[in-house]
């Protein structure tokens, strides 16, 4: 009886030893991740999306599809793979996502819905006789079209263009035509909030893609230029964040044929709470986790000694799958901020196939010493880079250097739809660490 009551102490101790072992991070053994997988929601049944398309034929769009362009095979590739997705109810005797297929400028101009006959079989005479007034692109007025015909909250409009502002020569001097891009900016923010006020979930997707161009190119002031050369154009999706999301999942923009995606960029609004956690096999150093908050929070760090270098590493797993944010936009580490600069981070995917965190945040300590307290991670919501980068400011000359990757204006279109979601919303979210 005595070596029975002495083998199950043996057992308890061995037990407890394991226990404290495994509540102790130091990179090797593995303590749970507390991702509540068991807690995670199943998405919600969507209807199916009411697609309607919008093709701007003004006379800057001419040289697009002049011959068989990579304009013209995109948006024909893009166009027939939405057809057929798996995006909910298709028309019965199609077996087909319906799509609604117009040409816009100062009016919209409803086309047939044959996708080949809309856009691949397109030549700039054709283009000419679909009709409306081609000699300016008032983008204001074009964005407030579009939405004043999305009427359920389920449509989605995709508007395609190579989003060139066209004054025209009433707004010459320089200053003149300056100031008319600083009204359209004004102009569509004033429309996407509006709009935004009754539709909160609405988001936005722009494509930049590049095409063959062979025509004139206008600048400002309406001035001809032949060329002969690559230019850009774009795809600008609207509509429930969510449904985009399902677009975006069930078309790879990498699907889509021509030259491909150059850039991307989405926004929307920001609704509830980030699930978050820290990621222990992840993590470098030595500390315990707190008992109180064992997500958030450790107590008793310590740096870990490697080769007379200290390093201490906190990963936390992420859940950004609500929000209609770009890959590229949430693996860049200039989109965050971080409240305690004896800090670094480092973004990666989430390769765990099961676990409900999408991304990874490391947070790396860059100095000799921890520092404690409450560190702050923020996902800011910022404008990306190469909206400048490929914004022609001039607007006169397609021929000098750089001007032919660019369009002009591109940032006021940008920024007047970044203005009606960033007022009152310079973040998506934050999640708060603990190291005591």
């Amino acid at each position: 009886m005595l070596k029975l009551f002495q083998q199950k102490i043996a057992q308890y101790t061995f037990l407890s030893i394991l226990l404290l072992i495994a509540w102790n991070c130091s990179g090797r053994p593995v303590a749970p991740s507390y991702e509540n997988r068991n807690e995670q929601k199943k998405e919600e049944q969507l209807p199916a999306p009411t697609i309607k398309v919008y093709v701007e034929n003004s006379g800057s769009m001419d040289g697009y599809v002049k011959g068989v362009t990579d304009f013209e095979n995109a948006v024909y590739s893009y166009l027939s793979d939405l057809q057929h997705a798996d995006l909910g109810q298709k028309d019965s005797a199609s077996h087909k996502n319906r799509l609604e297929l117009n040409y816009i400028n100062s009016e919209v101009l409803t086309h047939k819905s044959d996708v080949e006959e809309f856009i691949r079989k397109l030549e700039p005479a054709t283009f000419k006789m679909r009709g409306g007034n081609r000699n300016t692109s008032d983008m204001s007025d074009i964005l407030d079209s579009i939405l004043k015909r999305m009427e359920s909250p389920n449509d989605v409009s995709i508007f395609i263009s190579d989003c060139i502002f066209s004054p025209g020569k009433r707004y010459k001097p320089q200053d003149n035509a300056d100031k008319y891009l600083v009204a359209q900016q004004i102009g569509i923010r004033n429309h996407l909030t509006e709009y935004l006020m009754d539709n909160p979930d609405l988001g936005v997707v722009v494509m930049r893609l590049i095409s063959q161009f062979n025509g004139n190119y206008y600048n400002k002031f309406d001035e001809p230029t032949y060329i002969k050369d690559n230019r850009p154009f774009y795809i600008c999706l609207f509509g429930n964040k969510k449904q985009l999301k399902r677009i975006m999942n069930e078309i790879d923009k990498d699907r889509i044929v021509g030259s491909g995606v150059q850039n991307v960029f989405m926004l929307s609004k920001a609704n509830g709470e980030l699930n978050y956690g820290l990621l222990f096999p992840q993590c470098v150093g030595e500390f315990i986790q707190d008992k109180a908050n064992p997500k958030t929070t450790v107590t008793g760090a310590k740096p870990e000694k490697n080769g007379g270098i200290s390093q201490f590493q906190l990963a936390v797993g992420v859940d950004y799958s609500h929000y209609l944010v770009g890959e590229t936009y949430l693996m860049n580490a200039n989109n965050y901020s971080i409240s305690n600069k004896a800090y670094t981070l480092a973004i990666s995917k989430n390769s765990t196939s099961n676990s409900t965190y999408t991304h990874v945040l490391k947070l790396n300590l860059n100095q000799p010493i921890i520092s404690k307290g409450s560190i702050k991670i923020t996902l800011l919501n910022r404008l990306p880079e190469w909206i400048a980068q490929y914004t022609d400011e001039s607007g006169l000359d397609i021929n000098a250097p750089g001007a032919m990757e660019k369009t002009y204006g591109f940032k006021y279109l940008m920024q007047g739809i970044y203005d009606a979601y960033s007022t009152g919303q310079e973040k998506y979210g934050s999640i708060t660490i603990n190291i005591k």
